[in-house]
């Protein structure tokens, strides 16, 4: 224990005593004294560990005739005199002849010593140059390494208090090295919501590095924008096993993320897109391949999806844009889960207007996508059918919408409408694509079972009229008649009868059936 004194009284100070292994140790620092004549009058241990003379064989000795060669006598001695004269201190390398006869550089620094009597005296500082300079180089790398390394390094104590900061960290943090020093990173990064000491009390205490854990966040550096970054920790020792603190690497692994988001994104579409090829179209009933469409949408695109043709369509008659209120008929509806804003939409089979300021209706009229990523309050008339609508709309958290048309074969059928309430993320423009994407082999499908169905009415009025309605009355006949299909599933058929007069009162009774 160490006291010192502090106004007139003695203080505990605490254990300040270092443990070996350190930097001094490391260096072999050697202590040597020198009179005004230049003899030996103090040597220390650690003269002896580098120059190889015990304190008996050097104290008394001219230092200049022990350790020099007869060629740099002259060179030290006007180095000594210089130093005794001046006062001021000398630092360089010398080489020593060693008791063994072998020389080596040693590192010196020279400085007077004055006593009370005034007596001077001469101290030599010395070291193996060696090791020095292999010392000074691995510090200079360190720093030089910290200082330009692009990832954020950081040292705490084990206090878990900022000692050491470099500049990447202090441009990650947007915060300066000076605002660091002495404070722990919870009270430099308050804002980020990660328990910071805990995790790195444990990496202190255990000594079992943590590497690479994901931080998402934002510092001052960029408050408006997430950042991400890959954190780790792991513990310092000395050369002897003493512990120092926690050293802590931080890289921006922002872009890496957004790449590998994008990327995940992009198989996701790839993956609906394919699922959409299996699901959609399987066939050729109109209503259930808008149902088919929905669904599809449904969760992955949007929280409801909504399909509706204009009734024009449906009738046969090619579609027409303008800038009028325009009647749609309802198909299909989809939804995550049953929400107030699913029973927003149009119920299928109804009828319904809509209006041209209604975004459904400008999407068709324009022929193009209509997007909003963040819904506010005066978009809601424009997506909801009616007052009624828009409140609950609200109240269902609908934040973001899109509708994207549904043409086939250059023909507008009508509108895809997607809608974004649990989803947090608003439509993008790549959502965009994939929604057009889908609307357009739909919309194939869909004009496919619009022709099938038109074609199928054609038919079945065919055959209505191919059969008599009043079979003839021939001279001396009574003819009735009855159709009865073969299987009650069958609806369109070449079947038909007749009775035809012949010459010679004859009459020719006939059933044929139409192959193909």
């Amino acid at each position: 224990m160490v006291f010192g004194a502090v106004h007139g009284r003695a203080e505990r100070v605490g254990d300040v005593s270092s443990a070996p292994g350190g930097l001094l140790d490391v260096l072999g620092v050697a202590a040597v004294v020198l009179d005004a004549d230049g003899r030996i009058v103090l040597w220390s241990p650690q003269a002896k560990d580098l120059f190889g003379y015990t304190a008996q064989e050097a104290l008394g000795q001219y230092a200049a005739r022990l350790l020099l060669e007869e060629e740099h006598w002259e060179q030290a001695v006007e180095l000594f005199a210089r130093v005794m004269a001046s006062g001021e201190s000398w630092a360089g390398g010398f080489p020593i002849r060693c008791k063994d006869g072998h020389t080596r550089m040693v590192e010196f620094r020279n400085m007077r010593l004055e006593d009370r009597r005034g007596n001077l005296y001469a101290l030599g500082i010395a070291t193996d140059q060696a090791i020095l300079r292999e010392v000074e180089r691995g510090l200079a790398l360190s720093v030089r390494l910290i200082e330009q390394a692009p990832i954020g390094l950081a040292i705490l104590d084990t206090d878990l208090r900022f000692v050491t900061v470099n500049p990447a960290l202090e441009r990650i943090n947007g915060v300066t090295a000076a605002d660091h020093l002495g404070r722990r990173p919870c009270e430099v990064l308050p804002q980020l919501d990660i328990d910071v000491d805990s995790t790195t009390r444990q990496v202190l205490e255990t000594g079992v590095p943590l590497l690479d854990r994901p931080v998402a966040g934002r510092t001052a550096a960029d408050p408006d924008h997430e950042h991400a970054w890959s954190v780790s920790r792991y513990r310092l020792e000395d050369s002897g096993g003493r512990v120092l603190g926690v050293a802590t690497s931080v890289v921006d692994v922002t872009k890496q993320r957004r790449a590998e988001s994008e990327a995940a994104r992009a198989r996701r579409r790839l993956t609906l897109i394919a699922d959409a090829s299996l699901r959609i179209g399987t066939t050729l009933d109109l209503e259930q391949t808008a149902r088919e469409l929905a669904e599809v949408c449904v969760p992955d695109l949007a929280d409801v999806a909504t399909v509706d043709v204009l009734d024009s369509v449906l009738q046969g008659h090619a579609a027409e844009t303008h800038e009028g209120p325009a009647l749609f008929r309802a198909l299909a509806v989809a939804s995550v889960y049953p929400s107030e804003a699913a029973r927003t939409a149009d119920p299928p089979g109804e009828l319904a207007v809509y209006d041209t300021d209604r975004l459904a209706a400008q999407c068709v009229n324009l022929r193009r996508p209509v997007r909003v990523p963040r819904v506010e309050g005066r978009d809601l008339p424009h997506i909801a059918r009616c007052p009624q609508a828009v409140e609950l709309l609200a109240r269902a958290g609908l934040h973001s919408y899109l509708a994207v048309p549904l043409t086939a074969r250059g023909e507008i059928l009508g509108a895809l409408g997607l809608k974004r309430t649990g989803n947090p993320e608003p439509f993008t423009h790549d959502d965009e694509v994939l929604a057009g994407e889908l609307a357009a082999r739909a919309a194939l499908s869909i004009d496919n079972a619009r022709w099938y169905r038109s074609q199928r009415h054609a038919a079945l009025a065919l055959q209505r009229h191919l059969l008599p309605q009043h079979p003839p009355h021939p001279v001396g006949l009574e003819v009735a008649s009855r159709y009865q299909p073969a299987a009650a599933a069958v609806e369109v058929g070449g079947d038909w009868f007749d009775a035809i007069p012949l010459t010679g009162d004859k009459t020719a009774l006939v059933v044929g059936d139409v192959m193909g």
